[in-house]
């Protein structure tokens, strides 16, 4: 089953790739159209299933933790790499 067309592409065709995806998705940016289309990816791409899982519990964690605001990118940045180092070793 082919996916429609990508509304994530850009005028001159080029694809995002599936980290371009997700960071419009997880910073709140993506239209509807959009948030649609990476749901059906997210069903057929593992890793991107298991970013958007993690990014979202960890921003839900500092959201809940941090006085309710947004916590700084670079702080999300570096929770994601030292959770990545853990992980990879």
């Amino acid at each position: 089953m082919n996916l429609p067309h990508n509304p994530f592409a850009q005028a001159d065709g080029k694809k995002p790739t599936c980290m371009e995806m997700l960071q419009v998705i997880i910073d709140g940016e993506a239209t509807d159209e959009q948030q649609e289309y990476f749901k059906s990816h997210m069903d057929r791409c593992l890793p991107c299933f298991k970013s958007y899982d993690l990014d979202m519990a960890i921003k839900r964690l500092l959201k809940s933790r941090c006085c309710g605001g947004d916590a700084p990118a670079d702080l999300v940045e570096q929770i994601k790499l030292q959770i990545g180092q853990n992980t990879a070793g």
